[in-house]
C-alpha cells in the first residue's frame, strides 16, 4: 500500500530539501507522482481583474495600468515561482524520482493547497511555510489546508522525521480513524509505532470509549506489533501528547483534525492547535 499522488508546496522555504527527500522515500520503487506546486500568494481574483495586459506594440492598454510597486512585487514573486520549481525538479532528479509534475497557481496559498490537495493522496509541507508571522497564524495556515484538503498533510517540523518512532492519538473518532488509515503508507517503514489513548478516550458529544480493538483494526495492513499506553485524562490533552512525544523520543505524530467553529485568522486553542503550533516534529494530520 503506496500513495500514488503527493502534492509538495514548493517555495523558497528552507526545509524544501527535506520535503523531496521525504517524497522520494514514499514513491521509491513505486509508480508514484510527485507533485511540486508553486503559490504566488497573490489573490486569484485581483490577477483576473487587473492583468498586466500590453498590446501589440508593447504598450500598455487604457485601464490595465497597475501601480508601478504592484507590478514590481508580481514579477517578483513569479520570478521567485520560477526559481523555485527549477529548485524542486533538479531536487526530484538528484534524488531520484522518475515521475513529477509542475503546477503555478495564482492563488493564496491556504486556498490553493486544499483545493490541488483534493486530487492527491498526501500533501508535504512544513512550518516554516510562513516567514514573519507567529506560530499561530502559522499554524492556522496548516491546520485550514488538513480540515479543507481531502488528502492528509504531512507537516514536517524542527527535528529531522528519521523514521523511528511514530505516537497516534487515539480516541476512536472518525477523523482519528482515518488518520491513523491515512497514515499507513508512511508507518510501513517506521521502525516503532507507539498509539496513546488518554483517560477512557471518550470523544466528545459521543459518549464512547475510545477502542483498542478499533484502532488494532484499522492498523492491521501494517502487519506488525503496535504498543498502546494509556495515560492519565488530561485537561490539556495537547501539551500532554507533546509531552508523551517528547518522553519516547517519537518523530511523527499521527493525529486527526477535527474542525470547530472559527473565523480563519482567529488565534487557535485546542488540540490540534497546540500541537501543530508548539510540536517540534512531523506531524500527519487528517480530518
Amino acid at each position: 500500500m503506496r500513495y500514488r499522488s503527493i502534492l509538495i508546496y514548493v517555495s523558497n522555504a528552507i526545509d524544501l530539501e527535506r520535503r523531496v527527500r521525504l517524497a522520494a522515500r514514499l514513491s521509491s520503487g513505486e509508480p508514484v507522482t510527485v507533485i511540486g506546486l508553486a503559490i504566488s500568494g497573490m489573490s486569484r481574483f485581483m490577477s483576473q481583474v487587473l492583468p498586466a495586459v500590453t498590446g501589440s506594440a508593447g504598450e500598455t492598454l487604457p485601464g490595465t495600468m497597475l501601480p508601478a510597486e504592484e507590478q514590481e512585487r508580481r514579477e517578483k514573486k513569479h520570478l521567485d515561482m520560477t526559481a523555485s520549481l527549477e529548485r524542486f525538479e533538479v531536487l526530484a532528479q538528484e534524488f531520484g524520482i522518475a515521475r513529477i509534475q509542475t503546477l503555478r497557481v495564482d492563488d493564496d496559498a491556504a486556498a490553493a493547497l486544499s483545493n490541488y490537495g483534493n486530487t492527491a493522496d498526501l500533501i508535504i509541507l512544513g512550518k516554516s511555510e510562513l516567514h514573519g508571522v507567529d506560530d499561530h497564524k502559522d499554524s492556522d495556515f496548516i491546520e485550514f489546508v488538513a480540515l479543507n484538503a481531502a488528502a492528509p498533510v504531512l507537516a514536517i517540523s524542527e527535528k529531522p522525521f528519521s523514521w523511528r518512532h511514530a505516537l497516534i492519538a487515539w480516541n476512536s473518532s472518525s477523523a482519528a480513524a482515518r488518520a491513523v488509515r491515512n497514515a499507513i503508507p508512511l508507518l510501513q517503514d517506521v521502525d516503532a509505532i507507539s498509539a496513546v489513548i488518554f483517560g477512557d478516550g471518550i470523544v466528545p458529544g459521543a459518549g464512547a470509549s475510545a477502542s483498542e480493538d478499533e484502532l488494532n483494526q484499522c492498523l492491521s495492513p501494517l502487519g506488525k506489533p503496535v504498543a498502546i499506553l494509556h495515560r492519565p485524562a488530561a485537561a490539556d490533552v495537547g501539551h500532554a501528547l507533546l509531552a508523551l512525544a517528547a518522553e519516547l523520543d517519537a518523530d511523527l505524530i499521527v493525529m486527526g483534525c477535527v474542525a470547530h467553529p472559527r473565523w480563519r485568522g482567529v488565534l487557535l486553542g485546542g488540540t490540534t492547535g497546540v500541537v501543530i503550533a508548539e510540536s517540534p516534529v512531523a506531524l500527519l494530520l487528517s480530518r
